[in-house]
């Protein structure tokens, strides 16, 4: 069975901002399903990563195809809009995007690294959908 592929990425801020919603359930559902915490940690990244690329869309920001929320951060950055302090240390969330996802690939996370992460995808998320209620970019 082959999934229909998308030929292009969604234009619309509000369509990434569901996903980047989701993903953030997704990770605070692992915590209490006895999920491993590589996982929890790869969907607060995923989160984050979609709701910096909604608000990137909402101020009509190109963005390429990337899991590096450095880059991400730096696009917003020169885009103008500032991101809340909890934000500035996002990039550090990176790394979860990948290599988290295989055994053997990452050191142990502890249980305040997923916490953390936790918190960073839950402000973004926050940040993300009050930026997007703004009227105008």
């Amino acid at each position: 069975m082959n999934p229909p592929r998308r030929k292009k990425l969604p234009s619309d801020p509000r369509e990434w901002l569901t996903h980047a919603r989701s993903d953030l359930r997704l990770a605070k559902l692992g915590v209490t399903a006895d999920v491993l915490p590589e996982q929890v940690c790869f969907h607060a990244q995923q989160a984050v990563e979609k709701a910096f690329k909604a608000v990137l869309l909402h101020t009509a920001t190109d963005f390429p195809l990337t899991h590096d929320l450095e880059e991400l951060l730096d696009l917003l950055a020169r885009a103008g809009i500032a991101v809340p302090k909890e934000l500035v240390e996002a990039g550090d969330l990176t790394p979860y995007a990948v290599e988290s996802r295989y055994p053997g690939f990452w050191g142990e996370i502890t249980e305040p690294d997923m916490r953390e992460a936790l918190s960073v995808a839950e402000t973004a998320v926050i940040w993300a959908g009050e930026r997007l209620q703004q009227t105008s970019p």
